[in-house]
């Protein structure tokens, strides 16, 4: 081929590509007149009304159960309402909101409005005097502010100038229609934060809400809700409860999660946990939420949704809590309380009303039961039943408070263990030293009696045997009270335990609390040591310190951080935390220590022993520590009762430590600690066995 006909040839090809460009190009061209030109209006209109928006898909919450895998808190699935505001007049946005309150209302369900935090609404009234603020989100004109005082002329220009009510409406429909448009007004929800109107909603108002095309800016979706179930109750105060969170968790929550990821976030409609586990686990518990995109129209209701983000669920929780013991021990102490109530004595007046128990793994630190008594129903505030809330809380028996964590209760003569440890270490006395036990002595310039009269000289067992308060007093003085506090504090009194629920300090008598709290009178005398050293005075312990503190004692100077969390597994079921075994080996002579338990044993098991009679059949020795507290009202009121044990004593397995408020004696909180052995130990399933056997024997000779 010449030189020229190749020229020709390439000049074609460029005159071909040339007119396909241009025809393409005007394609283009054309596609886009139709569209901007031909079409634009109704992609216009369109556009307008499909406004995209994103979702939140909640995560389930982890679910929580017991050592032995019985679940205690789990989810189900409901339907939840939500608004969007829709910019229309207001006579018509009026009538909707207010048919929207009465389907809802059908269902049970009441809006909640922020307008009740300043407006008694029956009779009429501000319900605070700091009204300045309240005022100015309602004006229309910002100098109508100065012209509104009294809360009558609040309402009438909520009515006549903020929300444009109609008055041909009831009062009452006057009310609901303004308590909502107000919380429109705070909360300003759109599309990306809506406003929610009520949680739980049944599957027909869902439906209602949805079909109804009036309904401008409602829509419905699925969520996971929490749920309690029947046992969840004799747990408590243990398990806590969730609900909606409060301005100030948010803040606190985000303040660390900010770093992290937007989706890790709180948003004001979550829900966390207010109390117990359900708090302690919140970051485990909670999960993270998922995320949609949306398409919604002009009525904000969705026309399109897609998956951007699945969400995570929680992790699930296992506790150390045995719910079979739990359950034994929630009803031994309810029955012992009344029991106690009932029993004859100038000293009792039958008051006898809420009490705790604690039981720990002294070779762990787990807890295995942990009772409060008086208890409270958790579902009471999944249910957002605001009656039945504020009646928990303005209950005069506190049920709702953790008595076994946050009750604080002079120790009475279960202190005493802890002043013969801080003698035997001090070199005070030895095992066998023997102490003048009068019924009378001057300490300090006192008086002090000995309810068990004259003993003569005592030693450290039989000094614990009968719990003499003359031997203490006398020890206590001896060992003075900075090596006692010193002790206490090495045993862990008067510091937190670790556990992870909250958990109060208590207090410890010591030069420095009375300085700081008796200002009439600072000074610390010799006294003061005698009545410290029985428990009295200044001192006051949580249950959950003093199981801890006879643990300690059971295995020899080991003390173990109490937990309530065994582990935590992912939805993969791959276990992500499981519980430490911590402990702090105390610089405790063996042969101090096992003086002291010697005289535990003999309380439980001696001829004399204070609490001897209601182990006298047990297979194994238990030693143990009663209490009688005074709370300084006995001329009215009965003192309490404690005890403290561990068991078996040779080798020692669970610690066990009862409080009953008002329980007279601490000899009498013992049956509680002898019924959650008689399960621990399947004592009863042992006998039921012996029986069954003997039975068999019968049988086989009649036959």
């Amino acid at each position: 081929m010449s030189k020229d006909e190749n020229k020709r040839e390439g000049l074609d090809r460029y005159i071909i590509l040339a007119i396909l460009i241009i025809v393409a190009a005007a394609a283009i061209i054309l596609r886009l007149a139709k569209i901007q030109i031909v079409n634009g209006q109704m992609y216009r209109e369109e556009t307008k009304y499909r406004l995209s928006a994103k979702g939140v898909i909640y995560p389930k919450r982890g679910d929580i159960y017991d050592r032995k895998m019985v679940p205690i808190a789990g989810n189900r699935m409901g339907y939840c309402a939500q608004y969007v505001d829709i910019d229309m007049p207001n006579a018509e946005k009026n009538k909707m909101l207010l048919e929207i309150i009465n389907i809802l209302e059908a269902d049970g369900k009441t809006i909640k409005s922020r307008l009740n935090n300043y407006l008694c609404m029956d009779p009429l009234q501000f319900k605070t005097e700091k009204t300045e603020d309240f005022v100015k989100t309602i004006v229309v004109n910002k100098d109508d502010a100065n012209y509104i005082i009294t809360a009558r002329q609040a309402y009438d220009y909520m009515r006549d100038k903020t929300f444009e009510i109609d008055k041909s409406y009831t009062e009452e429909e006057t009310i609901k229609i303004m308590q909502l448009r107000y919380e429109i007004l705070i909360s300003q929800p759109q599309i990306n934060n809506p406003l929610t109107l009520a949680d739980d909603i049944s599957a027909e108002t869902m439906s209602i809400l949805e079909e109804n095309s009036r309904l401008r800016g409602v829509t419905t979706f699925i969520k996971p809700y929490r749920e309690y179930y029947e046992n969840a109750r004799i747990i408590s105060h243990v398990l806590g409860y969730v609900g909606s969170i409060d301005a100030q968790e948010l803040e606190e929550y985000n303040k660390e999660l900010e770093k992290i990821d937007d989706s890790v976030l709180y948003t004001a409609n979550d829900i966390v946990g207010k109390m117990g586990i359900e708090k302690a686990a919140e970051s485990i518990l909670r999960g993270v939420r998922g995320e949609t995109f949306r398409e919604v129209d002009e009525n904000g209701k969705t026309t399109a949704s897609y998956l951007e983000r699945a969400p995570v669920p929680g992790q699930d929780i296992y506790l150390t809590i045995d719910l079979d013991l739990q359950r034994v021990a929630a009803e031994s102490l309810k029955r012992n309380i009344e029991r106690i109530r009932n029993i004859k004595h100038k000293k009792n007046f039958g008051d006898a009303n809420a009490g705790a128990v604690v039981v720990m793994d002294v070779n762990t630190g787990e807890i295995l039961a942990m009772v409060s008594y008086p208890d409270f129903d958790p579902r009471v505030f999944l249910e957002n039943d605001a009656a039945a809330i504020n009646a928990l809380w303005n209950n005069p028996d506190a049920p709702v408070v953790n008595r076994a964590t946050s009750g604080k209760y002079a120790p009475g003569s279960t202190y005493k263990p802890l002043i013969a440890i801080a003698a035997l270490e001090s070199g005070i006395i030895t095992p066998k030293t023997r102490i003048h036990a009068p019924y009378k002595e001057e300490i300090g310039n006192m008086i002090f009696t000995n309810p068990e009269g004259n003993q003569g000289y005592i030693n450290l067992e039989r000094a614990l045997e009968t719990s003499s308060n003359m031997f203490f007093y006398k020890v206590g003085v001896q060992t003075g009270i900075d090596n006692i506090v010193k002790w206490a504090k090495i045993f862990g009194f008067g510091r937190k335990t670790g556990i992870e629920i909250g958990e109060q300090i208590g207090s410890l008598a010591s030069r420095e609390y009375k300085k700081q709290y008796v200002a009439d009178d600072p000074d610390w005398y010799p006294a003061n040591t005698a009545m410290a050293s029985i428990g009295q005075l200044y001192n006051a312990f949580t249950p959950i310190q003093l199981v801890n503190y006879v643990s300690t004692i059971a295995n020899e100077g080991k003390k173990f951080t109490p937990h309530l969390i065994k582990m935590a597994v992912d939805q993969n079921g791959k276990i992500t935390y499981e519980s430490p075994r911590e402990y702090e080996q105390l610089p405790i002579s063996k042969t101090n220590i096992e003086g002291v338990k010697k005289g535990m044993i003999a309380v439980a098991n001696s001829e004399d022993g204070t609490a001897a009679e209601v182990f006298k059949n047990f297979p194994f020795d238990v030693a143990g520590k009663t209490g009688t507290s005074e709370t300084g009202r006995e001329e009215t009121s009965s003192s309490n009762g404690l005890f403290v044990c561990y068991a078996p004593y040779d080798e020692p397995e669970i610690a066990i430590a009862v409080v009953v408020e008002h329980g007279v004696w601490g000899r009498e909180t013992a049956p509680i600690c002898a019924d959650i052995m008689m399960e621990y130990f399947r004592l009863n399933k042992k006998r039921d066995t012996k029986a069954n056997d003997a039975a068999k024997e019968t049988i086989d000779i009649i036959w």
